[in-house]
């Protein structure tokens, strides 16, 4: 069986390092087996030596194999390399020439006596010092690879906690036939019971390859992915006393405190209230991190700790802080610059013939156009800072407000307000926050009017309810939406060739995004655009 999943693994998973480090130790046991049987029918001791060091190629390479398969499962890959395979090897190496010329210094065998075993004879051995040697040396590789899988698998999911154990049994279950055999004689001082126990092996590591995909689905090493971590991830005890740190901690946290040391000063207890910032201040810098944290406990559920992640966000803080100055300086100058235009093209307009007038007039709506758009990246800068849990809305207020402030300001045009729900109880929604939301259906409102190329736009509003969400649909009979600002919005990028051309669709993006919505487009019919937003409805 030995054979047949050598061959199996090697056909399978050959493009694999660990499938042929698997394949290798499966097949040093398959010489091992072979090699134990082929002695058995000799008692030449030429003969028997030249088999043992045929049989040897697995012994001596068995506990090698699998310390490297140890490794490769547990994700220490970078351990793994030519020069450590040479140095593992070395052992191994001088232990087979050590047998192939062991008749002439008795280093591996001191003497070879021929002894019964019922009704026949085979060839039995005294053991000589570099035996021991390469026992120890062959032992502590099992050991050590035992405690690999043993602790790759603590933690892990019960799949993996079964990979593991299938392994070490499988394993462990012919190195204590063999002990028996060396220690004490069993079954028969020249009878090395051992290739049993890779029957066995064999049957558990089949099972392992077929039934729990134990070379093509491995863990990956937490040790490995607790490094890789770009936020600084920190173990505390109950006492504030530092148990863990992953790299970027020590490289921006605790850089000089020992494991055991109570680090109070570095991180405080009142560190651990999510969502909060901490600052770290030195000598020659600031760095701001935003806290989460998460609580350590035993099997009885007994708190024995904290962990304590830290994400750096001080470039983030610091480049949000310059935008604001730039954002608050612009708008403030730009509207009072814009205002004071406006004030002059008012004079202006009584001043010029009146054939110029329409000039005049064109100026001032664009320079109020300017204005409204400084008064929509106010909104968006507020959509974007709103992180809170939301809030319960009367839909069908907000919207009759959107409607009748639109009815007013665009007498040419016509806005209708349908509804399909049984009680206006049902219609509230959870957004993140009313003046916003209501912002966000205006500006549909005024898109449908303002950029309909009909003298008299027809807008409806309509809200609909499903079984968990409140729909608000605005449809129009103008042109349609620009194909251009349809991929700006679903891109959620602008570039210098692919740009929107204002910012009221993306304040009403972000803000239904915020609310845990979704924002639809759909052609009417037979002509415009249905511009639907989803929301969450509340409960109740």
């Amino acid at each position: 069986m030995t054979g047949t999943l050598t061959v199996y693994v090697a056909r399978e998973h050959l493009d694999e390092l660990i499938g042929r480090v698997f394949g290798l130790m499966v097949l040093s046991f398959t010489v091992w087996i072979l090699g134990s049987l082929a002695r058995l029918f000799t008692l030449d001791p030429t003969s028997y030596v030249m088999l043992t060091a045929a049989k040897y190629l697995g012994v001596a390479t068995a506990p090698v194999w699998f310390f490297l398969f140890a490794l490769l499962y547990a994700g220490r890959d970078r351990w793994v390399s030519r020069r450590v395979v040479a140095a593992l090897l070395v052992v191994p190496v001088v232990t087979i020439v050590l047998i192939a010329t062991t008749q002439f210094h008795g280093l591996f065998y001191g003497g070879f006596e021929a002894t019964s075993l019922g009704d026949a004879s085979v060839l039995d051995t005294e053991r000589g010092a570099w035996f021991w040697v390469f026992a120890a040396y062959g032992w502590g590789l099992l050991a050590v690879a035992t405690g690999t899988l043993v602790f790759s698998a603590v933690g892990q999911s019960p799949f993996y906690r079964t990979q593991s154990a299938v392994v070490v049994l499988g394993i462990t279950i012919p190195w204590i036939a063999g002990i028996l055999y060396i220690f004490r004689d069993w079954p028969h001082s020249a009878v090395d019971p051992t290739p049993l126990g890779f029957a066995v092996s064999a049957v558990l590591f089949a099972a392992g390859v077929f039934s729990r995909r134990l070379i093509d689905v491995v863990p990956a090493a937490r040790s490995y992915v607790f490094d890789a971590l770009d936020d600084a991830v920190v173990v505390l005890d109950t006492d504030g006393r530092l148990l863990d740190a992953n790299e970027t901690a020590h490289e921006l946290v605790v850089d000089d405190v020992a494991v055991g040391s109570v680090v109070d000063e570095v991180i405080p207890q009142d560190t651990a209230a999510d969502g909060g910032e901490y600052v770290i201040e030195t000598e020659d810098s600031r760095r701001v991190f935003h806290t989460r944290s998460a609580r350590l406990t035993d099997g009885l559920g007994r708190e024995t700790g904290r962990i304590v992640y830290l994400n750096d966000v001080t470039e983030v803080v610091e480049r949000e802080r310059r935008i604001g100055v730039l954002n608050r300086v612009l708008r403030h100058n730009i509207r009072n610059e814009l205002n004071l235009i406006s004030g002059y093209m008012n004079v202006l307009e009584e001043k010029v013939d009146p054939a110029d007038r329409e000039y005049v007039e064109e100026a001032h709506e664009s320079a109020q156009r300017v204005v409204e758009l400084g008064d929509k990246a106010r909104n968006l800068e507020e959509t974007i800072q709103r992180r809170g849990s939301g809030m319960v809305v009367s839909v069908p207020t907000v919207v009759a407000q959107v409607v009748e402030v639109a009815r007013a300001e665009y007498s040419h045009a016509t806005v209708d307000f349908e509804t399909a729900y049984e009680s206006r109880r049902d219609a509230r929604a959870i957004v993140v926050d009313e003046d916003l939301f209501q912002t966000a259906v205006a500006n549909l409102v005024e898109n449908a009017i303002v950029h309909n190329d009909g003298d008299a736009p027809q807008v409806t509003v309509r809200i609909e309810l499903t079984d968990e969400d409140v729909v608000v649909s605005v449809a129009d009979d103008g042109p349609g939406i620009p194909d251009d600002e349809m991929a700006v919005l679903s891109s959620s990028t602008e570039t210098p060739l692919e740009h929107g051309s204002g910012l009221g669709l993306w304040l009403v993006k972000w803000t239904v995004s915020l609310s845990s919505g979704e924002l639809t487009f759909e052609e009417n019919d037979p002509r415009g655009s249905v511009v639907s937003v989803t929301v969450p409805a509340a409960a109740g």
